[in-house]
């Protein structure tokens, strides 16, 4: 009987032809719902979600109920259904969502490495592009699963109760499913490229942490050092506030278009270069 190492997938039988991407994304996929750590955060994301929810629903009692008038005009200088509220409905979970991009982007690759199996893994028909994109593809697609539903469920909701007066926009998909897009790409690939740098899955998820950390003293020290906000943009966190404002068209986001597409653009290709080169097969070696 063959033993296989610990995360190497299984080939696929012959007469399935699934593409090696598929498979390692596939695989990756089957891990996560097995490991605690998908089942903890998965609960924490579903407690949000629907708090979320239930906000929607007593805003819209405030405005709709007669006895509660005098409530709604208190809440209504605490709870702004501006463009700031439309883009706030991401800002818990993206901040939450760097924790479990840690957790589990920091052994993608480190794993593979602690245990030497990507050697086994090129020796199957899988080109090193390939377990990149798949190992890519994973932890873009997490942060962007994770974060829709805090897009369309409040929207629909609000949809079902009121209508287009809702206090959600009708127009809110529009408006951040597309800023939810370059948001899971950063953090996709700082998880795969901090992880590509580590030893073990352990030390993966601290050097994501500390990239993320790092980056963000960083950019304060430089923000306070030269007075200069676009400094920030070298801010991951703050990256991850910003495309929300900008596609919501927040007054005063945090920094403008310029400032939010060069720094998000300089981290992905970063840390793709990076996760590239370490995923080379000059450097798996036994």
């Amino acid at each position: 009987m063959p033993i296989y190492a610990p995360t190497l997938p299984p080939r696929p039988e012959g007469e399935v032809q699934i593409r090696p991407l598929l498979v390692l994304f596939r695989f990756e996929w089957q891990r996560l719902q097995r490991t605690k750590v998908g089942r903890f955060f998965g609960f924490i994301f579903v407690g949000m979600f629907l708090t979320k929810l239930i906000y929607i629903y007593v805003r819209y009692l405030l405005e709709t109920q007669a006895a509660l008038k005098e409530a709604q005009n208190f809440t209504n200088k605490i709870f702004a259904q501006g463009a700031h509220f439309q883009a706030g409905l991401l800002d818990p979970a993206s901040y939450l969502l760097w924790f479990l991009v840690a957790m589990v982007g920091g052994g993608l690759i480190a794993r593979d490495t602690l245990h030497r199996v990507r050697p086994l893994i090129y020796a199957h028909p899988v080109r090193p592009r390939d377990y990149l994109l798949a190992k890519l593809g994973f932890a873009t697609a997490l942060p962007f699963v994770i974060l829709l539903p805090y897009v369309l469920g409040p929207w629909l909701l609000s949809l079902l109760i009121a209508g287009a007066k809702g206090p959600v926009w009708v127009t809110l998909p529009l408006n951040l499913i597309p800023a939810i897009l370059p948001m899971s790409l950063l953090m996709g690939s700082l998880a795969v490229g901090a992880s590509s740098l580590a030893g073990t899955p352990r030390s993966g998820i601290a050097w994501v942490l500390g990239v993320v950390l790092g980056a963000s003293a960083v950019a304060g020290m430089l923000h306070g050092l030269t007075d200069n906000v676009q400094f920030m943009a070298l801010n991951p966190i703050v990256l991850c506030l910003a495309w929300p404002q900008l596609m919501c068209g927040v007054e005063r986001p945090v920094f403008g278009w310029g400032a939010t597409i060069l720094g998000t653009t300089a981290h992905v290709v970063l840390w793709i270069e990076v996760a590239r080169r370490r995923t080379l097969p000059s450097e798996a070696v036994l």
